[in-house]
């Protein structure tokens, strides 16, 4: 049997949508902020998708599609590398998005409702209690733009991990203890997720 009107109409628009997002992400100066020098190629919506499909998240293969849309998105317009950014929900969450973490961190990156709640206000998005954080898109949206903001407040990729892991309060208050700041063994678990992602993508 042939595809019905309404389902051929559907697959239009997704069509549409993705030709918008790969034009978005493909002009987005990605190579105007770096992680410590090493630069940033975006790659292609496919292969991010392809990333989510892999990975166990506990969403449906279309809305797997549409996080890998949003996560491209929303690193076009933070200018944020979304390679860095799969690297940082694998180590925080294992890509899947219903993790909650002992101290109450939820989804996909992980985010405390506090935060979350702050962000939400900031990016005018609706919040309805913490079960928001469990939505993949409004966390993704929150997450990115939160890692936007400490990496521009710290302007040091370890540092910036450091104070999205344990908070920023606490990164500064051992800053102005003069202590070592910095999770070296945070850091490095995103950083080699983030090597390993990217030497993928280099070669799909």
């Amino acid at each position: 049997m042939g595809c019905s009107k309404k389902t051929r109409l559907r697959r239009a628009v997704l069509i549409l949508g993705l030709a918008a997002v790969i034009d978005v992400c493909l002009s987005a100066p990605f190579g105007a902020e770096l992680w410590d020098g090493v630069a940033a190629v975006p790659p292609g919506e496919s292969y991010v998708a392809d990333v989510l499909k892999d990975s166990r998240t506990g969403l449906k293969p279309l809305a797997q599609l549409k996080l890998a849309q949003v996560i491209l998105v929303e690193c076009a317009e933070n200018r944020i590398d979304p390679v860095f950014v799969l690297a940082l929900i694998k180590t925080e969450s294992g890509f899947f998005n219903w993790s909650r973490s002992l101290k109450g961190a939820l989804g996909l990156m992980q985010i405390l409702p506090s935060t979350g709640r702050e962000l939400a206000a900031e990016l005018n998005l609706g919040w309805h209690g913490d079960a928001t954080l469990l939505d993949p898109y409004l966390n993704v949206k929150i997450g990115i733009r939160y890692l936007s903001e400490l990496k521009d407040r710290y302007e040091d990729t370890g540092l910036a991990l450091t104070a999205y892991n344990a908070g920023p309060g606490t990164t500064d208050s051992r800053l102005r203890l003069g202590e070592e700041a910095e999770q070296k063994g945070f850091v490095n678990r995103v950083l080699d997720n983030y090597r390993d992602i990217k030497g993928r993508a280099d070669y799909y």
